[in-house]
């Protein structure tokens, strides 16, 4: 599992999360769990290696449907 640590926390955990994509390669991360700093995803290591920021939407359950937090690591 590929472990992608945020700078900031996010508004809420995996569950709520219909997409995380990291940028600026634009790959969508799969298999999310975990949060709201520390998030695991399925995607090999060398594909999202070098991410800056992930853009977030939430499900139709979170008033703030969209949000961009800057990475800190990237690490298997």
């Amino acid at each position: 599992m590929t472990t992608i640590t945020l700078v900031q926390a996010a508004a809420h955990d995996a569950t709520y999360i219909h997409l995380m994509t990291a940028q600026p390669m634009n790959v969508n991360l799969t298999g999310l769990a975990g949060g709201a700093i520390q998030f695991t995803c399925t995607n090999p290591l060398a594909t999202i290696t070098g991410a800056r920021t992930v853009d977030i939407t939430y499900d139709a359950a979170v008033p703030q449907q969209h949000e961009t937090i800057q990475v800190s690591s990237v690490m298997a």
